[in-house]
């Protein structure tokens, strides 16, 4: 008998051990850690394609501004050789508020002065 308690104690702390253990490595598992040079290199790579974009939005809108001035001198050469007020007028390629993408330059027409 007393034999018999020793066995079946030592087999129910050994069950005990290895339940105990199976949780705790199911947790960790949930618990997914990275390293501290994973966490780095993500944001060096989040902050690299901010400054890519940034970059991009800046060159497209230094050349939508470089043709605005060729088109507005030609429009303004235009209406001193024939002598009349320019009836369209150009406008700058410009991004929207909440728009990723640029709206190109354009002619639209111009608006006449209203009336008091």
């Amino acid at each position: 008998m007393k034999n018999l308690f020793k066995v079946l104690s030592v087999a129910l702390v050994t069950v005990g051990l290895f339940a105990g253990s199976a949780e705790v490595s199911s947790v960790m598992a949930a618990k997914k850690e990275t390293s501290c040079f994973k966490k780095m290199a993500k944001t060096v790579k989040k902050n690299v394609k901010k400054a890519v974009k940034k970059t991009k939005k800046a060159i497209v809108k230094t050349g939508a501004a470089a043709q605005n001035a060729v088109v507005d001198s030609a429009v303004k050469a235009k209406s001193a050789i024939t002598g009349k007020k320019a009836k369209k007028t150009f406008v700058k390629g410009h991004y929207k508020k909440g728009n990723k993408t640029l709206t190109n330059g354009h002619f639209r027409k111009v608006s006449k002065g209203k009336k008091a």
